[in-house]
């Protein structure tokens, strides 16, 4: 059992030199490989968490290797996309990709600040906002496409995810890397006077 409750972050380790290797089979131009290599690192960010959750193999250390791993694959398809495919997308697409990027760093950085530790949330619209980013990229490397529309719906969303992480920081006394959406942080000073009535 103590060998079991490390496979989250064995999971999460495996998605770095994974994401990496994604970027040399994307320089290969077989997309068929690169569709099943990238359906496994994929797979690895889901399990890691679920495997978490549903046996209690979590801890600080697990949530921030992941939360590290998920960086390195996102940064891995930025190269993909922009030096390896070398697509061109409309300038409000870079436009967006660099508020999120300027958002994402002002709340790690506001992290580190306020709460002394390096660290990002995983409410749950950050959870949902990824999914259609999986989606996404094996369709870049499949069709060699920019997709600019849809690209910025999905844009939109996680420009979203990452302003609800700051108003979340922003409210918390106390960091919870878990904290599930800023309705969850409100509603928790009324609810502990409640839990106290009961008791």
């Amino acid at each position: 059992m103590s060998l079991m409750k490390h496979i989250p972050n064995m999971l999460s380790f495996v998605r770095i030199p994974l994401s990496l290797l994604l970027i040399y089979i994307a320089t290969l131009q077989r997309p068929v490989l690169f569709v099943c290599l990238y359906s496994i690192t994929a797979l690895t960010d889901m399990l890691d968490g679920l495997l978490a959750r549903r046996f209690g193999w979590h801890s600080d250390f697990g949530a921030k290797l992941d939360g590290f791993a998920d960086i390195v694959l996102v940064l891995s398809m930025l190269v993909i996309v922009f030096f390896v495919l070398k697509l061109r997308f409309a300038p409000y697409v870079i436009a967006f990709v660099a508020a999120i990027a300027f958002v994402k760093a002002v709340n790690l950085l506001f992290t580190r600040i306020k709460f002394k530790q390096w660290s990002t949330l995983h409410s749950i619209l950050v959870r949902y906002t990824a999914l259609p980013i999986y989606l996404i990229a094996p369709v870049f490397v499949w069709t060699g496409r920019a997709l600019n529309g849809i690209v910025v719906i999905i844009l939109i969303a996680i420009l979203a995810s990452v302003l609800e992480e700051t108003w979340i920081l922003a409210v918390l006394e106390e960091y919870d890397m878990n904290t599930k959406s800023i309705w969850h942080v409100k509603r928790k000073p009324t609810e502990r006077p409640l839990a106290m009535t009961r008791q």
